[in-house]
């Protein structure tokens, strides 16, 4: 596995064209309960991109550590920057990647709202004519949760700190996870809360969306190596159609 950062520049043009895709990963700061650090899914990106990046292939890019966190920004800490950003990030940084050669770049966010814009800027570089872009946001999470988790889920569309999120730093990034800490709390959300414009700090005071404390290192394993083997087949059903 390859990254980015590590190599000098007359290295770059002998790497590309041995690994010719690359892979960027985005993360966001915001809160994740008091038992998770702000940096929860910055940190969560790098580790899951270098696994991923070395199972498909892939140069590994830096994290990009902001995201939209819209949802979450009026609590303490968190810090949000906009779809637009996110999307302007990308169609930039794809033209310089194209400029070397690169042929195709795999978009991969450890947050979930991030997703919306990462598939914006996939089309957006779509409809520019350049490197194409597929994005990724914890693939097959859906599966393997329903064989890992024992408490009950908050909300079908949130995995915000409670006992996936934090069974997965357990995982990647256990010393950073504050376990004494942990909490459950079950939001009761408002009837308009899918389809409105509602600030998470309106429906939760801890900041955790369902049961931190049923957490473990070992449903993160599962859920880690189910999420990277399924990226991995994805990235290559995609590389096989550019090649």
């Amino acid at each position: 596995m390859t990254r980015w950062q590590d190599l000098t520049w007359p290295e770059v043009a002998d790497t590309v064209a041995r690994t010719p895709f690359a892979l960027l990963p985005f993360g966001a700061i915001e809160e994740h309960g008091p038992h998770l650090p702000l940096g929860t899914d910055a940190l969560a990106a790098g580790s899951l991109a270098s696994r991923i990046a070395a199972e498909a292939d892939l140069i590994e890019l830096p994290v990009m550590p902001y995201g939209q966190v819209w949802s979450l920004e009026h609590f303490d800490g968190s810090l949000s920057v906009s779809d637009a950003t996110l999307v302007s990030l990308v169609v930039e940084l794809a033209e310089g990647l194209e400029r070397v050669g690169v042929r195709g770049v795999v978009l991969l966010s450890a947050h979930l709202g991030n997703a919306a814009a990462l598939k914006k800027a996939a089309r957006a570089l779509e409809e520019r004519g350049g490197i194409p872009a597929i994005a990724l946001t914890y693939p097959g999470l859906a599966a393997v949760a329903a064989q890992v988790r024992e408490a009950p889920e908050s909300h079908p569309a949130i995995m915000h700190a409670d006992e996936l999120e934090t069974s997965i730093m357990l995982a990647l990034h256990g010393d950073s996870v504050q376990m004494d800490k942990a909490v459950a709390e079950y939001p009761e959300y408002p009837a308009h809360f899918d389809i409105g414009a509602v600030r998470w700090d309106t429906v939760s005071d801890s900041g955790v969306f369902g049961d931190a404390t049923r957490a473990t290192r070992e449903k993160g394993e599962a859920i880690v190596d189910h999420v990277v083997a399924t990226a991995a087949q994805l990235i290559a059903g995609w590389k096989g159609e550019i090649q």
